[in-house]
C-alpha cells in the first residue's frame, strides 16, 4: 500500500491536469483513519517497470523498498510480491541467495 498525504495528493493531480475530486476517484481510496492510500496493487502509474510519475512520486515511493527501514525481515512476503517488479529487490535477493547458500 501507499500512502498519500493531501499535498501529493494536490501535486500528482495537478500534474495529470485532474481535479483533485477526479483525481481521488480515480487513484485514491481512503483509510480508517481518513489516510489516503493509492487504490490498487500495482501502483497505476507504475508502468512498464517505471513510474510514470516520478519527479512528482510519493514518499513512500522514494523509500521502496524500504530496506533501511526497521523491521525488513518481517516484511518478507511483501519483499517477494514485488521480486519481480522491482530492480532493487530482485539484485538483493539474488545477492542474498548467494551469499547464504541458498540454491
Amino acid at each position: 500500500m501507499i500512502n498519500v498525504t493531501e499535498t501529493e495528493a494536490n501535486t500528482v493531480a495537478t500534474h495529470l491536469h485532474m481535479q483533485r475530486i477526479d483525481f481521488d476517484n480515480t487513484y485514491i481510496e481512503k483509510g480508517n483513519t481518513d489516510t489516503l492510500l493509492i487504490n490498487s496493487i500495482p501502483c497505476p502509474f507504475l508502468q512498464q517497470n517505471q513510474c510514470s510519475i516520478y519527479e512528482q512520486r510519493f514518499q513512500g515511493c522514494k523509500e521502496f523498498p524500504g530496506l533501511h527501514v526497521p523491521g525488513f525481515t518481517k516484511r518478507t512476503f511483501t519483499t517477494f510480491m514485488h521480486y519481480n517488479r522491482c530492480p532493487i529487490i530482485f539484485n538483493v535477493v539474488e545477492y542474498l541467495k548467494v551469499a547464504l547458500n541458498f540454491f
